[in-house]
Protein backbone atom coordinates (compact mmCIF):
# COMPACT_ATOMS: atom_id res chain seq x y z
CA UNK A 1 0.00 0.00 0.00
CA UNK A 2 1.24 3.52 -0.89
CA UNK A 3 0.12 6.55 1.75
CA UNK A 4 -1.28 8.12 -1.27
CA UNK A 5 -4.33 5.59 -1.56
CA UNK A 6 -5.33 7.40 1.28
CA UNK A 7 -6.13 10.51 -0.51
CA UNK A 8 -8.88 9.85 -2.26
CA UNK A 9 -11.12 10.11 0.71
CA UNK A 10 -12.05 13.13 2.50
CA UNK A 11 -13.41 12.00 5.98
CA UNK A 12 -10.34 9.98 7.59
CA UNK A 13 -10.20 9.00 10.96
CA UNK A 14 -7.12 7.63 12.43
CA UNK A 15 -7.25 5.28 15.42
CA UNK A 16 -4.48 3.80 17.52
CA UNK A 17 -4.75 1.00 19.57
CA UNK A 18 -6.30 1.01 23.64
CA UNK A 19 -3.62 1.89 26.23
CA UNK A 20 -1.82 3.77 23.24
CA UNK A 21 1.68 3.77 23.55
CA UNK A 22 4.71 6.00 21.88
CA UNK A 23 5.49 4.25 18.47
CA UNK A 24 1.09 4.36 18.30
CA UNK A 25 0.78 8.41 19.15
CA UNK A 26 4.08 9.20 17.14
CA UNK A 27 2.70 7.40 14.01
CA UNK A 28 -0.85 8.23 14.32
CA UNK A 29 0.27 12.16 14.79
CA UNK A 30 2.63 11.64 11.53
CA UNK A 31 0.22 10.58 9.49
CA UNK A 32 -2.66 13.06 10.58
CA UNK A 33 0.55 15.44 9.81
CA UNK A 34 1.59 13.71 6.40
CA UNK A 35 -2.69 14.43 5.74
CA UNK A 36 -3.07 17.54 6.34
CA UNK A 37 -0.13 18.04 4.00
CA UNK A 38 -2.36 17.31 1.37
CA UNK A 39 -5.51 19.40 2.19
CA UNK A 40 -7.15 16.45 4.46
CA UNK A 41 -8.43 17.38 8.32
CA UNK A 42 -8.43 13.45 9.77
CA UNK A 43 -8.51 12.93 13.21
CA UNK A 44 -6.93 11.10 15.46
CA UNK A 45 -8.54 8.87 18.14
CA UNK A 46 -7.91 6.24 20.45
CA UNK A 47 -10.75 3.75 22.63
CA UNK A 48 -10.22 1.54 25.19
CA UNK A 49 -11.49 1.64 28.96
CA UNK A 50 -9.21 4.46 30.17
CA UNK A 51 -7.47 7.58 29.12
CA UNK A 52 -3.61 8.16 28.61
CA UNK A 53 -1.85 8.43 31.90
CA UNK A 54 1.59 7.50 32.14
CA UNK A 55 3.78 10.65 32.51
CA UNK A 56 6.09 10.36 29.70
CA UNK A 57 3.10 9.85 27.00
CA UNK A 58 1.93 12.81 28.63
CA UNK A 59 4.51 14.82 28.54
CA UNK A 60 5.04 13.53 24.75
CA UNK A 61 1.76 14.87 23.84
CA UNK A 62 2.41 17.62 25.47
CA UNK A 63 5.51 18.89 24.12
CA UNK A 64 4.05 18.08 20.05
CA UNK A 65 1.27 19.40 21.08
CA UNK A 66 -0.49 16.29 19.52
CA UNK A 67 -4.58 16.36 19.04
CA UNK A 68 -5.05 12.77 20.26
CA UNK A 69 -8.75 12.49 21.31
CA UNK A 70 -10.04 9.81 23.30
CA UNK A 71 -13.56 7.82 22.32
CA UNK A 72 -15.17 6.29 25.00
CA UNK A 73 -17.49 5.46 22.45
CA UNK A 74 -17.83 5.31 18.51
CA UNK A 75 -18.49 8.34 16.79
CA UNK A 76 -20.37 8.63 13.72
CA UNK A 77 -18.93 6.01 10.47
CA UNK A 78 -16.27 7.46 8.86
CA UNK A 79 -15.44 7.06 5.04
CA UNK A 80 -12.10 5.68 6.18
CA UNK A 81 -10.54 4.64 9.08
CA UNK A 82 -6.87 4.06 9.22
CA UNK A 83 -5.62 2.02 12.24
CA UNK A 84 -1.62 2.35 13.32
CA UNK A 85 0.30 0.30 14.91
CA UNK A 86 -2.71 -2.32 15.43
CA UNK A 87 -5.32 -4.57 13.15
CA UNK A 88 -8.74 -4.01 14.10
CA UNK A 89 -10.10 -6.82 14.79
CA UNK A 90 -7.17 -7.82 17.22
CA UNK A 91 -7.97 -7.66 21.52
CA UNK A 92 -6.21 -4.08 21.66
CA UNK A 93 -7.88 -2.44 19.06
CA UNK A 94 -11.52 -1.80 20.18
CA UNK A 95 -14.03 -1.62 17.03
CA UNK A 96 -15.07 1.31 15.55
CA UNK A 97 -17.55 1.57 12.51
CA UNK A 98 -16.14 2.55 8.99
CA UNK A 99 -17.06 2.35 5.68
CA UNK A 100 -13.55 1.78 4.45
CA UNK A 101 -10.53 0.23 6.20
CA UNK A 102 -6.94 0.50 5.98
CA UNK A 103 -4.19 -1.13 8.25
CA UNK A 104 -0.40 0.33 9.13
CA UNK A 105 1.51 -2.13 11.58
CA UNK A 106 4.44 -3.98 12.68
CA UNK A 107 2.82 -7.16 14.27
CA UNK A 108 3.13 -10.28 13.30
CA UNK A 109 -0.44 -11.26 11.43
CA UNK A 110 -2.23 -15.07 11.32
CA UNK A 111 -4.08 -15.16 8.28
CA UNK A 112 -2.83 -12.38 5.70
CA UNK A 113 -6.09 -13.08 4.20
CA UNK A 114 -7.99 -11.24 6.61
CA UNK A 115 -6.51 -8.14 6.16
CA UNK A 116 -8.08 -5.29 4.05
CA UNK A 117 -6.88 -4.61 0.26
CA UNK A 118 -5.56 -0.66 2.18
CA UNK A 119 -2.86 -2.57 4.16
CA UNK A 120 1.10 -2.17 4.80
CA UNK A 121 1.97 -4.62 7.61
CA UNK A 122 5.95 -5.43 8.16
CA UNK A 123 5.74 -7.88 10.85
CA UNK A 124 9.85 -7.78 11.00
CA UNK A 125 10.08 -4.25 12.10
CA UNK A 126 10.82 -3.18 15.63
CA UNK A 127 8.81 -0.57 15.65
CA UNK A 128 5.24 0.53 13.39
CA UNK A 129 7.20 4.38 13.37
CA UNK A 130 9.88 2.31 10.66
CA UNK A 131 6.86 0.76 8.79
CA UNK A 132 5.73 4.37 8.18
CA UNK A 133 8.60 6.36 7.82
CA UNK A 134 9.20 4.22 4.71
CA UNK A 135 6.27 4.68 3.51
CA UNK A 136 6.89 8.29 3.57
CA UNK A 137 10.16 7.93 1.82
CA UNK A 138 8.53 6.36 -0.65
CA UNK A 139 6.11 10.00 -1.03
CA UNK A 140 8.85 11.53 -1.07
CA UNK A 141 7.73 13.28 2.76
CA UNK A 142 10.26 14.11 4.87
CA UNK A 143 9.31 14.74 8.53
CA UNK A 144 10.65 17.93 9.92
CA UNK A 145 12.48 17.84 13.12
CA UNK A 146 9.73 17.68 15.71
CA UNK A 147 8.19 14.60 13.63
CA UNK A 148 11.68 12.86 13.90
CA UNK A 149 12.20 12.71 17.27
CA UNK A 150 8.50 11.69 17.82
CA UNK A 151 9.05 8.23 15.21
CA UNK A 152 12.98 7.94 16.81
CA UNK A 153 11.28 7.75 20.33
CA UNK A 154 8.79 5.06 19.31
CA UNK A 155 11.79 2.88 17.94
CA UNK A 156 13.30 3.90 21.42
CA UNK A 157 10.63 2.65 23.33
CA UNK A 158 9.17 -0.46 20.97
CA UNK A 159 12.79 -1.71 21.08
CA UNK A 160 13.69 -0.95 24.96
CA UNK A 161 16.27 1.49 24.10
CA UNK A 162 17.06 -0.23 20.48
CA UNK A 163 18.30 -3.24 22.24
CA UNK A 164 15.94 -5.50 20.78
CA UNK A 165 16.71 -3.82 17.82
CA UNK A 166 17.58 -6.22 14.53
CA UNK A 167 15.50 -5.24 11.87
CA UNK A 168 17.20 -3.41 8.90
CA UNK A 169 14.59 -0.78 8.01
CA UNK A 170 14.99 0.22 11.82
CA UNK A 171 18.75 0.89 11.65
CA UNK A 172 18.10 2.29 8.06
CA UNK A 173 15.18 5.25 10.19
CA UNK A 174 17.55 5.48 12.97
CA UNK A 175 20.18 6.50 11.18
CA UNK A 176 18.10 8.88 8.87
CA UNK A 177 16.37 10.59 11.16
CA UNK A 178 17.25 14.40 12.50
CA UNK A 179 16.13 14.87 15.87
CA UNK A 180 15.66 17.40 18.89
CA UNK A 181 17.75 15.92 21.33
CA UNK A 182 16.77 18.10 24.31
CA UNK A 183 13.16 16.98 24.09
CA UNK A 184 14.55 13.41 23.35
CA UNK A 185 15.96 13.43 26.85
CA UNK A 186 12.96 14.96 28.81
CA UNK A 187 11.12 11.77 27.47
CA UNK A 188 13.91 9.21 28.88
CA UNK A 189 13.75 10.86 31.70
CA UNK A 190 9.70 11.05 32.47
CA UNK A 191 8.82 7.31 32.11
CA UNK A 192 7.46 6.61 35.70
CA UNK A 193 5.86 9.06 38.43
CA UNK A 194 6.29 7.77 41.75
CA UNK A 195 3.26 6.07 42.06
CA UNK A 196 4.30 4.06 39.50
CA UNK A 197 7.89 2.81 40.50
CA UNK A 198 6.22 1.85 43.82
CA UNK A 199 4.34 -0.88 41.05
CA UNK A 200 7.93 -1.67 39.46
CA UNK A 201 9.50 -2.07 42.72
CA UNK A 202 6.74 -4.64 44.27
CA UNK A 203 6.61 -6.57 40.74
CA UNK A 204 10.44 -6.75 40.67
CA UNK A 205 10.39 -7.95 44.39
CA UNK A 206 7.85 -10.25 43.29
CA UNK A 207 9.93 -12.23 40.47
CA UNK A 208 9.77 -15.87 39.92
CA UNK A 209 13.13 -17.22 38.05
CA UNK A 210 13.53 -20.18 36.43
CA UNK A 211 17.36 -20.55 36.48
CA UNK A 212 17.45 -23.57 33.76
CA UNK A 213 15.49 -22.03 30.77
CA UNK A 214 16.61 -18.11 31.87
CA UNK A 215 13.13 -16.96 32.12
CA UNK A 216 11.24 -14.87 34.85
CA UNK A 217 7.41 -14.47 35.77
CA UNK A 218 6.74 -11.39 37.49
CA UNK A 219 3.02 -10.47 39.26
CA UNK A 220 2.08 -6.51 38.81
CA UNK A 221 -0.76 -5.23 40.78
CA UNK A 222 -3.23 -3.11 38.58
CA UNK A 223 -2.29 -0.61 36.50
CA UNK A 224 -1.86 1.17 33.62
CA UNK A 225 -1.10 -1.48 31.23
CA UNK A 226 1.95 0.08 30.06
CA UNK A 227 3.69 -0.23 32.80
CA UNK A 228 4.17 -3.87 32.45
CA UNK A 229 5.97 -3.25 29.62
CA UNK A 230 8.58 -1.22 32.25
CA UNK A 231 8.21 -3.87 34.25
CA UNK A 232 9.18 -6.49 31.41
CA UNK A 233 11.52 -4.15 30.21
CA UNK A 234 13.19 -4.09 33.60
CA UNK A 235 13.11 -7.45 34.33
CA UNK A 236 15.38 -8.00 30.96
CA UNK A 237 18.27 -6.11 32.54
CA UNK A 238 19.15 -8.40 34.62
CA UNK A 239 21.52 -10.99 34.59
CA UNK A 240 20.55 -14.62 33.56
CA UNK A 241 17.21 -13.59 32.47
CA UNK A 242 17.13 -13.78 28.61
CA UNK A 243 12.64 -14.26 28.67
CA UNK A 244 10.17 -11.93 30.83
CA UNK A 245 6.59 -12.45 31.19
CA UNK A 246 4.61 -9.93 33.27
CA UNK A 247 1.32 -10.55 34.07
CA UNK A 248 -1.54 -7.84 36.37
CA UNK A 249 -5.27 -8.94 36.91
CA UNK A 250 -7.36 -6.12 35.84
CA UNK A 251 -11.32 -5.56 35.72
CA UNK A 252 -12.57 -8.46 32.87
CA UNK A 253 -8.94 -9.91 31.65
CA UNK A 254 -5.01 -10.74 32.45
CA UNK A 255 -2.83 -8.65 30.97
CA UNK A 256 0.01 -9.78 29.93
CA UNK A 257 4.06 -8.43 28.67
CA UNK A 258 6.16 -10.52 26.92
CA UNK A 259 9.69 -9.69 25.95
CA UNK A 260 12.25 -12.21 24.57
CA UNK A 261 15.84 -11.60 23.13
CA UNK A 262 16.37 -15.35 22.60
CA UNK A 263 16.67 -15.45 19.04
CA UNK A 264 15.30 -19.38 19.48
CA UNK A 265 12.25 -17.50 21.24
CA UNK A 266 10.11 -15.36 19.84
CA UNK A 267 7.73 -13.20 21.74
CA UNK A 268 4.88 -13.20 19.68
CA UNK A 269 4.81 -16.88 19.66
CA UNK A 270 5.42 -17.48 23.11
CA UNK A 271 2.16 -14.61 24.31
CA UNK A 272 0.16 -17.32 21.70
CA UNK A 273 1.62 -20.37 23.50
CA UNK A 274 0.44 -18.83 26.73
CA UNK A 275 -2.92 -17.87 25.52
CA UNK A 276 -3.96 -20.97 23.53
CA UNK A 277 -7.39 -22.10 25.28
CA UNK A 278 -7.76 -18.65 26.36
CA UNK A 279 -9.59 -17.47 23.03
CA UNK A 280 -5.94 -16.33 21.40
CA UNK A 281 -5.91 -12.96 21.99
CA UNK A 282 -2.18 -12.23 21.61
CA UNK A 283 0.04 -11.19 19.18
CA UNK A 284 3.09 -8.74 18.55
CA UNK A 285 7.02 -9.40 17.34
CA UNK A 286 9.99 -11.54 17.70
CA UNK A 287 11.20 -9.23 20.70
CA UNK A 288 8.07 -7.64 22.18
CA UNK A 289 4.52 -9.12 22.61
CA UNK A 290 1.62 -8.79 24.42
CA UNK A 291 -2.06 -10.80 25.43
CA UNK A 292 -5.25 -10.50 26.93
CA UNK A 293 -6.44 -13.51 29.02
CA UNK A 294 -10.53 -13.15 29.81
CA UNK A 295 -10.14 -13.40 33.47
CA UNK A 296 -13.71 -15.95 33.45
CA UNK A 297 -11.52 -18.45 31.78
CA UNK A 298 -8.46 -18.14 33.73
CA UNK A 299 -10.37 -18.54 36.67
CA UNK A 300 -11.73 -22.06 35.54
CA UNK A 301 -8.27 -22.84 34.72
CA UNK A 302 -6.86 -21.91 37.98
CA UNK A 303 -9.14 -23.15 40.60
CA UNK A 304 -6.40 -24.94 42.28
CA UNK A 305 -4.17 -21.81 43.83
CA UNK A 306 -2.34 -23.61 46.48
CA UNK A 307 1.05 -24.10 45.45
CA UNK A 308 4.54 -22.72 47.56
CA UNK A 309 5.35 -18.59 46.75
CA UNK A 310 1.84 -18.63 44.70
CA UNK A 311 -0.52 -16.50 46.74
CA UNK A 312 -4.19 -16.12 45.51
CA UNK A 313 -5.59 -16.18 42.25
CA UNK A 314 -3.12 -13.44 41.08
CA UNK A 315 -0.56 -16.07 41.76
CA UNK A 316 -2.74 -19.12 40.48
CA UNK A 317 -2.27 -17.28 37.25
CA UNK A 318 1.29 -16.89 37.92
CA UNK A 319 2.05 -20.30 38.28
CA UNK A 320 -0.02 -21.19 34.82
CA UNK A 321 2.52 -19.04 32.84
CA UNK A 322 5.28 -20.20 34.39
CA UNK A 323 4.45 -24.02 33.81
CA UNK A 324 3.31 -22.45 29.87
CA UNK A 325 6.86 -20.52 29.35
CA UNK A 326 8.90 -24.07 30.52
CA UNK A 327 6.98 -26.45 28.45
CA UNK A 328 7.07 -23.83 25.18
CA UNK A 329 10.93 -24.44 26.49
CA UNK A 330 10.51 -28.75 27.01
CA UNK A 331 8.90 -29.11 23.41
CA UNK A 332 11.85 -28.02 21.27
CA UNK A 333 14.70 -30.09 19.71
CA UNK A 334 17.67 -29.29 19.09
CA UNK A 335 20.19 -30.34 16.65
CA UNK A 336 23.50 -29.76 15.62
CA UNK A 337 25.35 -29.47 12.51
CA UNK A 338 27.85 -32.21 11.85
CA UNK A 339 26.56 -34.04 14.33
CA UNK A 340 22.93 -34.50 12.62
CA UNK A 341 22.37 -37.98 11.85
CA UNK A 342 19.23 -38.69 8.99
CA UNK A 343 16.85 -41.08 10.55
CA UNK A 344 15.07 -42.39 7.24
CA UNK A 345 12.64 -40.25 7.01
CA UNK A 346 14.26 -37.42 4.82
CA UNK A 347 12.76 -37.04 1.13
CA UNK A 348 15.22 -36.26 -1.78
CA UNK A 349 13.90 -32.71 -3.14
CA UNK A 350 15.46 -30.69 -5.94
CA UNK A 351 15.35 -26.57 -6.53
CA UNK A 352 12.65 -25.55 -8.96
CA UNK A 353 13.79 -23.68 -12.22
CA UNK A 354 13.14 -20.72 -10.91
CA UNK A 355 15.61 -17.65 -11.06
CA UNK A 356 17.08 -16.01 -8.11
CA UNK A 357 19.60 -13.32 -7.71
CA UNK A 358 23.08 -12.93 -7.43
CA UNK A 359 25.77 -9.90 -7.22
CA UNK A 360 29.32 -10.59 -6.75
CA UNK A 361 30.50 -7.84 -4.45
CA UNK A 362 33.67 -6.77 -5.95
CA UNK A 363 31.07 -5.07 -8.79
CA UNK A 364 29.89 -3.20 -5.89
CA UNK A 365 33.05 -1.48 -4.16
CA UNK A 366 36.87 -2.30 -4.83
CA UNK A 367 38.51 -5.87 -3.62
CA UNK A 368 39.56 -5.28 -0.22
CA UNK A 369 36.90 -2.66 0.65
CA UNK A 370 35.29 -3.73 4.24
CA UNK A 371 31.48 -3.67 3.86
CA UNK A 372 28.72 -3.66 5.53
CA UNK A 373 25.39 -5.70 4.22
CA UNK A 374 22.82 -5.29 5.35
CA UNK A 375 19.85 -7.59 4.97
CA UNK A 376 16.71 -8.94 7.01
CA UNK A 377 18.66 -11.54 8.67
CA UNK A 378 21.04 -8.99 10.14
CA UNK A 379 24.20 -6.77 9.20
CA UNK A 380 27.13 -8.58 7.94
CA UNK A 381 30.54 -7.03 7.88
CA UNK A 382 32.95 -8.48 4.68
CA UNK A 383 35.28 -7.58 2.48
CA UNK A 384 34.47 -7.05 -0.97
CA UNK A 385 36.47 -9.46 -3.48
CA UNK A 386 36.00 -11.91 -6.26
CA UNK A 387 35.22 -14.72 -4.12
CA UNK A 388 32.26 -13.25 -2.19
CA UNK A 389 28.43 -13.36 -4.09
CA UNK A 390 25.70 -12.01 -2.43
CA UNK A 391 22.74 -14.37 -3.28
CA UNK A 392 19.51 -13.04 -3.05
CA UNK A 393 15.98 -15.69 -2.73
CA UNK A 394 12.71 -15.69 -3.96
CA UNK A 395 11.26 -13.79 -1.03
CA UNK A 396 14.59 -11.30 -0.63
CA UNK A 397 16.00 -13.70 2.10
CA UNK A 398 20.19 -13.14 1.41
CA UNK A 399 23.19 -15.59 1.58
CA UNK A 400 26.71 -14.63 1.16
CA UNK A 401 28.11 -18.07 -0.94
CA UNK A 402 31.90 -18.34 -2.19
CA UNK A 403 32.11 -18.14 -5.76
CA UNK A 404 33.13 -21.76 -6.43
CA UNK A 405 29.49 -22.82 -4.16
CA UNK A 406 27.28 -20.90 -6.55
CA UNK A 407 29.06 -21.81 -9.71
CA UNK A 408 28.81 -25.52 -8.52
CA UNK A 409 24.95 -25.50 -7.70
CA UNK A 410 23.85 -22.77 -9.97
CA UNK A 411 23.83 -21.03 -13.48
CA UNK A 412 24.54 -17.60 -13.55
CA UNK A 413 22.81 -15.71 -15.95
CA UNK A 414 22.89 -11.51 -17.45
CA UNK A 415 19.36 -11.28 -16.84
CA UNK A 416 18.47 -8.43 -14.04
CA UNK A 417 16.95 -9.77 -11.39
CA UNK A 418 13.94 -8.17 -9.58
CA UNK A 419 14.44 -8.40 -5.86
CA UNK A 420 10.38 -9.02 -4.10
CA UNK A 421 10.46 -9.32 -0.17
CA UNK A 422 10.13 -6.53 2.63
CA UNK A 423 13.26 -5.40 2.40
CA UNK A 424 15.73 -5.36 -0.51
CA UNK A 425 18.88 -5.51 0.41
CA UNK A 426 21.39 -3.19 0.78
CA UNK A 427 25.59 -2.54 0.80
CA UNK A 428 27.08 0.04 2.66
CA UNK A 429 31.23 1.29 2.68
CA UNK A 430 32.12 0.55 5.95
CA UNK A 431 33.98 3.96 6.35
CA UNK A 432 32.25 6.49 4.16
CA UNK A 433 28.87 4.90 4.95
CA UNK A 434 28.33 5.53 1.02
CA UNK A 435 25.02 3.31 0.14
CA UNK A 436 24.45 0.89 -3.05
CA UNK A 437 21.11 -1.52 -3.01
CA UNK A 438 21.35 -4.61 -4.67
CA UNK A 439 18.50 -3.93 -6.78
CA UNK A 440 20.22 -2.01 -9.65
CA UNK A 441 23.47 -4.75 -9.99
CA UNK A 442 21.12 -8.37 -9.58
CA UNK A 443 21.81 -11.02 -12.19
CA UNK A 444 19.58 -14.04 -12.26
CA UNK A 445 20.43 -17.66 -11.58
CA UNK A 446 18.93 -20.99 -11.56
CA UNK A 447 19.41 -23.72 -9.69
CA UNK A 448 21.35 -26.86 -11.66
CA UNK A 449 20.11 -30.06 -11.63
CA UNK A 450 22.92 -31.35 -9.14
CA UNK A 451 20.90 -28.95 -6.43
CA UNK A 452 19.30 -31.36 -4.31
CA UNK A 453 18.65 -31.81 -0.79
CA UNK A 454 17.41 -34.35 2.10
CA UNK A 455 14.76 -32.87 3.60
CA UNK A 456 12.01 -33.04 6.27
CA UNK A 457 8.77 -31.43 7.47
CA UNK A 458 9.12 -30.48 11.62
CA UNK A 459 6.01 -31.46 14.08
CA UNK A 460 7.50 -29.47 16.42
CA UNK A 461 10.03 -26.20 17.66
CA UNK A 462 13.34 -26.83 16.76
CA UNK A 463 17.40 -25.20 17.37
CA UNK A 464 19.33 -25.83 15.02
CA UNK A 465 23.39 -24.99 15.40
CA UNK A 466 25.16 -24.37 12.23
CA UNK A 467 28.17 -23.76 11.08
CA UNK A 468 27.01 -19.69 10.92
CA UNK A 469 25.22 -19.73 13.67
CA UNK A 470 21.53 -20.38 15.33
CA UNK A 471 18.68 -21.14 13.08
CA UNK A 472 14.53 -21.58 14.45
CA UNK A 473 11.98 -23.61 12.98
CA UNK A 474 8.64 -23.64 13.65
CA UNK A 475 6.32 -26.69 13.00
CA UNK A 476 5.67 -26.80 9.68
CA UNK A 477 9.10 -25.60 8.49
CA UNK A 478 11.78 -27.86 6.63
CA UNK A 479 14.86 -29.69 7.87
CA UNK A 480 17.10 -29.58 5.39
CA UNK A 481 20.83 -30.87 4.53
CA UNK A 482 23.12 -30.83 0.70
CA UNK A 483 22.48 -33.89 -0.69
CA UNK A 484 26.23 -34.16 -0.89
CA UNK A 485 26.85 -33.26 3.04
CA UNK A 486 23.60 -35.18 4.78
CA UNK A 487 24.80 -33.68 8.11
CA UNK A 488 24.79 -29.76 7.06
CA UNK A 489 21.79 -28.93 8.25
CA UNK A 490 19.58 -26.27 8.32
CA UNK A 491 16.05 -24.56 8.42
CA UNK A 492 13.93 -23.54 5.52
CA UNK A 493 10.84 -21.68 6.09
CA UNK A 494 8.05 -23.29 4.99
CA UNK A 495 6.32 -20.83 2.34
CA UNK A 496 10.07 -20.18 1.12
CA UNK A 497 9.88 -24.61 0.52
CA UNK A 498 6.90 -24.27 -1.23
CA UNK A 499 7.79 -21.74 -3.13
CA UNK A 500 11.55 -23.52 -4.15
CA UNK A 501 11.05 -26.70 -3.67
CA UNK A 502 9.44 -29.92 -5.94
CA UNK A 503 10.40 -33.50 -5.46
CA UNK A 504 13.68 -35.14 -7.18
CA UNK A 505 12.50 -37.98 -9.84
Amino acid sequence: MRLEELLQYDDIMIQCHDDPDADAIACGWTLLTYLESKGKTPRLVYTGERKVRKVNLLLMLDKFSIPLEYLPEPEGTPELLVTVDGQAGEGNMSPLPCRNLAVIDHHEVEDKRALPAMSEVRSGCGSCASVLWSMLMDEGFVPDIHLSTALYYGLYMDTNGFRGMSNPLDRDMQEALRIDGSVLSQLKSANLSVEELGIVGDALASLHRNPEFRFAVAQVRPCDPNILGVVSDQVMTVDQVDVCVSYCLLSDYVKISVRSYLEKVQADKLARWIAHGFLNDAGGDRMKAGGRLPLNLVRQVCCDVADTGWDGLEGAVGRLMYRRIASYFEGAIQLRAGEYQMDGSEVLYRKKKIPSGYVPSDQLFPEGTEILIRMIEGDAIKKAGPDLYIRIGVSGETYLNKREDLLRNYELLDEPYEIEGVYPPVVYHAETHEKKSLEKYAKQCVAKDEAKIWARQLDRRAEVITGWGMMLGEAGDWLAAKADNPQDIYIIRRGIFEKTYELAR
